[in-house]
């Protein structure tokens, strides 16, 4: 979420919104938020219905249990998903510049 937080502005050039699902309790999502910064929307799954919907949960590993494997979707105004990138541990993230460019071409197709 941080390398998210470092590229609002990128974001924002594209008239994208970046936004955060996590698996988490309320109160532990907005601890993080208001320590590292995180002014864009985070919600809150749970129930973990919306991360199992995208096919990314995952209920057990060596790093982690019952949360979501680290995702980037990029979905158009039209609810077409448009870039998909998911993580195969907690630790492998999207790159940004490649969410990047993933936004200059669709902004281009659109």
């Amino acid at each position: 979420m941080s390398a998210v937080q470092e590229n609002v502005e990128g974001y924002a050039a594209y008239t994208a919104t970046p936004l955060a699902i996590a698996g988490q309790w309320p109160r532990e999502l907005r601890g993080y938020a208001d320590k590292n910064g995180i002014t864009f929307p985070l919600l809150v799954d749970k129930t973990r219905s919306v991360i199992k919907s995208y096919g990314v949960y995952h209920w057990l590993s060596l790093e982690a249990y019952n949360i979501a494997r680290p995702s980037t979707f990029i979905i158009d105004k039209t609810g077409i998903i448009r870039y998909m990138y998911i993580g195969t541990h907690q630790f492998d993230l999207a790159k940004q510049t490649e969410i990047l460019e993933s936004l200059k071409k669709i902004t281009r197709l659109l």
